[in-house]
């Protein structure tokens, strides 16, 4: 276990390579999965070490390839499938898709249609 005086050091020289990624050109995300941190933790570190970044904002906005997403899920790709595939949350594509209003597969896809009894009726 690391002295409070090397944990500091420690931590200090991440952030310093921290902001090395930054003005290499790294993007935060990336950062922050190299280190194992938060966006946010890593923004504000980054900032604390004179980054200058971008306005604090609600997520970053990014542009997806709706129809694509859509003919993927439709073709019977799972949602984690394409957020994996197309670098976004689950949560993310699972939002995109119901804007689209795509009518999404009850968790378990097919087998827990084949689980269903016939007279079942499906609960709203």
């Amino acid at each position: 276990m690391d002295t409070p005086d090397e944990a500091r050091a420690n931590r200090t020289e991440r952030n310093r390579r921290m902001l090395e990624s930054w003005r290499a050109g790294a993007s935060i995300t990336e950062i922050a999965r190299e280190h194992g941190l938060s966006l946010s933790w890593t923004g504000r570190l980054l900032r604390r070490e004179g980054a200058v970044l971008p306005e604090i904002r609600q997520g970053v906005r990014r542009e997806l390839d709706v129809p694509r997403i859509v003919r993927e899920y439709e073709s019977g790709s799972t949602m984690q499938s394409i957020a994996d595939a197309h670098q976004a949350s689950y949560g993310t594509i699972r939002r995109l898709l119901l804007r689209e209003k795509v009518t999404i597969r009850p968790h378990g896809g097919q087998n827990a249609l084949s689980r269903r009894n016939p007279g079942d009726t499906q609960r709203d």
